[in-house]
């Protein structure tokens, strides 16, 4: 598989003769059916050869790389421009696991926990995942504000939690509630009130204490669900067709959100599985309110999702619907990298300013369309996944004609 890479054969021979020849050709092979392109894997090789040439110069073996092997490697390399690699790095981790899957490298080493708090992360987080059942972006969002309580606590926390006190947990919450706004505001509670939990499941705690976490005063709707007019979803769209494997994924991911009111998660968890092509319908396994439901398949989505399927979705092993557009072509599977792709798409048609960016404007434009279009709360709750039908009753709000006909005169048309 060298030739894919190196059309000269002067180049190829000097590689298959260097100190990593053989472990070379086997990695061309796999990055080549990884789908790596003739670039990317002839930059790879030649980083490769390099570090096979500095192991002989060095009198290492393989055997004799680890962790600390690479890192004075890499130290030994000019250094890269400011937020860069350098390029003699690229293509060493898929080396390193080569050698692993091997049997030639022991299995990497996970880093010791060096503080208490570390150790609390860990445990905490594999609490949310196995016995909560949190999402990925739930448990990133949950970790960095138990980070900042664990610094917050200080040496009290880590080291005895028996010692802790209500009064360190309502400072912390009402320091976190001044650099937030909206509905996270009541984040940190939670959060917080969660860890709280696990410490007295764990023993650490007596029960109790979780009472002690305020919820920062929000009122219940009020204000507007921020959405996007019907021409700024159309501009949206507009601006994010196109012909390449990016543009068709991104145009269907993005009709998703606008037209089925999907959650960001939803979006990256659907599987090609959940698509009922002969019933134009499609699945939404359970998620944040741990129930399934099924929506239609409305036309312009199915085409939409259709047409990546055929001509922009990359040939792979994964049963999710939704790929990176680059090798080896992971599935999106985090919540993040949808959202990351909605904002792109508000900023590049030029809606900004009055909504926030992400993929949850498109989910509130989905639900407030409906509610204008006549649809019952009960319906568009079923829509959206919503458990209770007071979640739903902020769209009401949006039903302006129906607002008016019930609106009382203002006191100054009547003086």
């Amino acid at each position: 598989m060298l030739e894919y890479g190196f059309a000269r054969p002067s180049v190829i021979t000097r590689l298959r003769r260097g100190p990593l020849g053989p472990h070379l050709e086997t990695l061309a092979t796999i990055l080549y059916q990884h789908g790596y392109t003739r670039n990317s894997i002839r930059g790879y090789l030649r980083a490769c050869a390099q570090f096979g040439r500095w192991l002989t110069q060095q009198g290492y073996t393989i055997a004799d790389v680890d962790a600390t092997l690479v890192t004075r490697y890499l130290r030994s390399l000019p250094p890269p421009p400011v937020g860069r690699s350098p390029k003699a790095a690229a293509g060493l981790p898929h080396l390193l696991t080569l050698w692993q899957q091997q049997g030639l490298l022991p299995p990497a080493v996970q880093p010791p926990l060096h503080t208490a708090a570390e150790h609390w992360l860990e445990q905490y987080t594999q609490y949310l995942e196995h016995v909560c059942g949190a999402t990925a972006s739930t448990r990133t969002r949950y970790r960095r504000i138990i980070a900042r309580f664990l610094s917050a606590c200080g040496d009290t926390g880590p080291q005895g939690w028996s010692t802790l006190q209500a009064q360190a947990i309502t400072t912390f919450i009402h320091q976190e509630a001044i650099t937030t706004h909206g509905a996270g505001r009541k984040m940190p509670s939670v959060a917080v009130r969660s860890f709280l939990r696990f410490l007295v499941g764990r023993g650490e705690l007596p029960p109790g204490l979780e009472a002690a976490v305020p919820t920062p005063r929000q009122w219940t709707h009020a204000t507007l669900p921020q959405r996007l007019t019907a021409e700024e979803v159309d501009r949206v769209l507009i601006a994010s067709t196109g012909e390449t494997p990016k543009a068709l994924r991104n145009h269907a991911l993005l009709l998703l959100l606008a037209r089925l009111g999907l959650r960001a998660h939803e979006v990256a968890s659907l599987c090609l599985d959940d698509l009922d092509w002969h019933e134009s319908r499609v699945l939404i396994r359970p998620g944040k309110t741990h129930q399934a439901r099924v929506l239609p398949l409305v036309q312009d989505v199915g085409h939409a999702v259709a047409a990546y399927l055929h001509r922009g979705r990359p040939a792979t092993t994964s049963r999710h619907v939704f790929l990176a557009c680059r090798a080896p072509f992971q599935p999106l599977t985090d919540a993040t990298a949808i959202s990351r792709i909605a904002t792109r798409a508000l900023r590049r048609a030029g809606v900004t300013g009055h909504v926030r960016l992400g993929a949850h404007t498109f989910r509130h434009t989905a639900a407030s369309q409906m509610v204008n279009r006549g649809a019952s709360f009960k319906d568009v709750a079923d829509v959206l996944g919503h458990r209770s039908l007071q979640t739903t009753g902020i769209y009401a709000k949006l039903d302006l004609d129906a607002l008016v006909a019930v609106a009382l005169p203002w006191m100054g048309d009547i003086l």
